[in-house]
């Protein structure tokens, strides 16, 4: 590692280099995103079908 430039720039390959990065963080951001809008809802429908139960007890 003589020059913290040339990491950075990754010489020839920096055009392609850097766009995939930010590709593959948008899309593990979006997924990150979609997993917790389902997980809400998911929960919201549990807590639905619960409050819906015969018999429910508030013990548990």
């Amino acid at each position: 590692m003589e020059n913290s430039n040339t990491i950075v720039s990754m010489t020839e390959h920096a055009g392609y280099v850097w766009p995939s990065y930010g590709v593959a963080a948008l899309v593990l951001i979006g997924l990150v995103v979609v997993s917790l809008r389902a997980f809400r809802k998911s929960r919201a429908q549990l807590k639905r079908l619960e409050a819906q139960m015969p018999g429910k007890s508030d013990e548990a």
